[in-house]
């Protein structure tokens, strides 16, 4: 299915004006479509879903009120509540396992077999669609070609449509773009947050409605473009800027934000980009989280044999820092909020491995692609170690019948 042209469920509520399309995992909070491409998982892929005959209503989590209540609580307040007495923790905990656990597969579920293995050598390859590399192999998602990582003696898996396949190369080009680098705002998880590259697949697919207001956080550089993409749509540009508001205001969905004054709006559009380099650390790069600006991570140094380019070659965000509000989401597959993370630094788990294991924050659907920069920089904050963890290659989630193959 080509997003770019055909509507999906997830454009369908914007054009609705309703973009809440699903909700979040801990806290019950409602989520709209972001990343328009199906890897930041907030709207449960109603981006890659075609459009219903019929629009759907928003739909409503009865589970809600309970994460009203747990707001007000760390993620990991359930250790102090529920597990008393000290001699009844094993069953607590049991029970906690069993109730988070996954269903059981329906009988129905059928295995279609492992899929063929080959192995290629190749002079040059490039992941991504990088210009300028006309001889060498491609591996590109937009064709169906996923690069599933790097390993040792200079191999890279690819998954597409007829199996898996081993390249051997001497030189791997990462045009592997970049994800949404959201600000740490108050309302920065609001339904009708979404990134400018989906604002454009949604308007290409006709899903957004003539007179639609947008707010637009972004670079220079990308306020040209947005501004003249918005004139040809129709759309009205109620506020730009490289600064980032105060706060994004809305029950449900964005309404407005906050910068100096309410600016009413319908969509706020991110147009701050963090490179996504998980393929070029897996090769053996080095990162940092950058400073003097919003902070991003950023890679350092490469093996001679690895290069980026484009965004993912980027070193910094191009927009001025923000001050971080502990009500504002760091990781939103996980729910845990800047105050989160400084509380989970202030109980002595003060190093970025270990709060991921704490708070949950980085092993979401997303694999830290959302919300990686937004924690260290929380843990820069708090004074303490702020180096990127380990994060899983993948462009898009696959399962392990998809990565079953013959030896």
């Amino acid at each position: 299915m080509d997003s770019s042209t055909t509507s999906t469920r997830a454009g369908q509520a914007i054009a609705e004006g309703q973009p809440a399309v699903a909700s979040s995992f801990r806290l019950h909070r409602p989520r709209g479509p972001l990343c328009g491409r199906g890897y930041c998982h907030q709207c449960d892929l109603a981006c890659q879903t075609p459009a219903a005959a019929q629009p759907a209503s928003p739909p409503r989590d009865r589970l809600r009120p309970l994460g009203r209540v747990a707001e007000r609580f760390p993620p990991w307040f359930y250790e102090h509540r529920f597990l008393k007495p000290r001699m009844l923790h094993g069953t607590a905990l049991h029970a906690l396992r069993y109730l988070s656990s996954a269903p059981d597969l329906p009988e129905t579920t059928s295995y279609e077999g492992p899929r063929s293995w080959t192995e290629i050598e190749v002079d040059t390859v490039v992941v991504g669609a990088a210009r300028g590399f006309e001889d060498a192999h491609r591996v590109d998602l937009a064709d169906g070609r996923l690069a599933i990582g790097v390993y040792p003696d200079r191999v890279l898996g690819v998954l597409d449509a007829h199996g898996l396949t081993a390249v051997r190369f001497e030189h791997l080009v990462l045009a592997t773009g970049s994800y949404e680098r959201l600000p740490p705002i108050v309302g920065n998880d609001l339904p009708g947050v979404i990134g400018a590259r989906a604002l454009e697949t949604y308007g290409e697919a006709g899903d957004l409605r003539a007179g639609t207001r947008i707010a637009v956080w972004a670079p220079a550089a990308l306020q040209r473009r947005t501004a003249a993409y918005a004139e040809r749509h129709g759309l009205e540009v109620v506020w730009m800027s490289e600064r980032a508001p105060d706060a994004v205001l809305g029950r449900g969905r964005v309404t407005a934000i906050r910068s100096g004054r309410d600016v009413a709006c319908d969509l706020f559009v991110v147009g701050v980009a963090q490179p996504a380099i998980e393929l070029a650390l897996q090769a053996g790069a080095t990162a940092r989280l950058t400073d003097g600006e919003l902070p991003i991570v950023a890679v350092t140094a490469a093996p001679d044999w690895l290069e980026l380019t484009g965004s993912a070659a980027a070193q910094g965000s191009d927009v001025p820092d923000v001050a971080m509000d502990d009500r504002a989401f760091a990781c939103l597959c996980e729910d845990v909020r800047v105050g989160d993370v400084k509380t989970c630094v202030a109980q002595g788990f003060a190093h970025p491995e270990l709060v991921k294991r704490r708070t949950g924050a980085m092993t979401g659907p997303c694999q830290g692609k959302l919300c990686s920069a937004a924690v260290l920089a929380a843990l820069r904050e708090a004074g303490v170690d702020a180096s990127p963890t380990r994060a899983r290659p993948l462009a898009r989630p696959a399962t392990l019948g998809e990565l079953a193959a013959d030896a």
